[in-house]
């Protein structure tokens, strides 16, 4: 058995880039079925807003005199490290804590499996996913709600509760539709498949000298190549860039807009040699600028920064601000104009 973390968090809100973690509750499972628990209350250095603290009971007087993240940054990539993270609409949880690592300086990874989608794969019977519904079917024992271990021990129930409800080979599968293992060309490194992040972003596959040969956006980077290569050739294009891929590149996002706009600027930046080309938005004047200066776009854990319609890139928090906005703006392009106009309602001035 893999050495396990079920994982809950408590936040001031739900953005990673605005808001931060007030409590975490983990629970490791060893191979040998040892358990411990750790719950640590953390200041977040912003008010946590009245309606988060009737939620949650969590009161900023409660985390008054509690140590900010950095401070308990090691202590939880220590029972973190290793370890299948496993939490219960996984990507908020991994989201926020891979945010709170950046910021202290740490590069944290981890294979993540969501309970919602094994859920949902398991029980297709049920419409309802949540944890409440989960407590409700499957009778878990809640000592508390919306509290950070009290959540993660009724995460490690339902995990128990499903090791009694079906077979280890009908569990396998629907943990490996969660994170397929890649079919690469030989000619790649093996190791690749342990690397590849199983987060939204974009991928590009590159021949020996470094020329793109293919960029593509995905929800999972890592299921998303996996099914690239796993689907036989259809055309002349799809087996010479097998033939030819001797690298791969990648850059997580904060989720589908953030793909959308990294997979723009890369294919701006390097027209993938054997992809057919897309085709061009109509060109023409950049469009006025609704703001005095640079605007924000949040999703997920950043803030997309955009100028006069450019996309200058994502920040953590606005502290990150200046240094971005010193690289200078790129050119106007017409696509990322395109992709910034569908949520231009969103967008805040900084």
């Amino acid at each position: 058995m893999l050495p396990l973390a079920f994982v809950d968090l408590e936040t001031t809100g739900a953005t990673a880039a605005i808001d931060r973690i007030t409590e975490i509750g983990i629970v490791e499972v060893d191979p040998d079925g040892s358990v411990r628990e750790w719950q640590q209350l953390v200041a977040p250095g912003v008010p946590i807003p009245p309606f988060i603290e009737q939620l949650t009971g969590i009161s900023n007087a409660m985390v008054a005199d509690a140590p900010p993240f950095a401070a308990v940054a090691d202590e939880a990539r220590r029972r973190l490290e290793g370890r299948l993270f496993i939490a219960h609409n996984a990507r908020f949880d991994y989201g926020f804590l891979k945010s709170e690592f950046r910021r202290a300086g740490i590069a944290f990874r981890a294979r993540v499996l969501c309970t919602v989608q094994l859920s949902r794969s398991l029980y297709p019977e049920y419409s309802r996913h949540s944890l409440d519904a989960l407590i409700e079917r499957h009778r878990l024992v809640a000592d508390a709600r919306h509290r950070a271990l009290a959540d993660a021990q009724l995460i490690h129930q339902f995990w128990q509760k499903i090791h009694v409800d079906r077979g280890a080979d009908e569990i396998g599968a629907a943990m490996a539709a969660q994170n397929p293992v890649p079919k690469l060309p030989p000619q790649l490194d093996p190791g690749l498949a342990d690397e590849l992040p199983d987060t939204p972003g974009v991928f590009a596959l590159h021949d020996a000298a470094g020329e793109a040969l293919y960029i593509g956006r995905a929800g999972n980077i890592a299921r998303q190549v996996a099914a690239h290569f796993a689907a036989p050739p259809r055309t002349g294009r799809d087996r010479e860039i097998r033939e030819r891929v001797r690298h791969v590149a990648w850059q997580e996002a904060s989720g589908e807009i953030g793909a959308r706009l990294v997979e723009a600027r890369w294919r701006r930046e390097s027209p993938p040699t054997l992809q057919r080309p897309r085709q061009p938005v109509a060109a023409g004047p950049a469009p006025r600028w609704p703001f005095a200066g640079p605007a924000a776009l949040a999703e997920g854990g950043c803030l997309h920064v955009i100028d006069d319609w450019r996309y200058l890139g994502c920040i953590d928090e606005a502290g990150e601000l200046p240094a971005l906005l010193s690289r200078g703006r790129p050119p106007f392009d017409a696509e990322i104009h395109a992709i910034l106009c569908k949520h231009a309602g969103q967008l805040r001035p900084l």
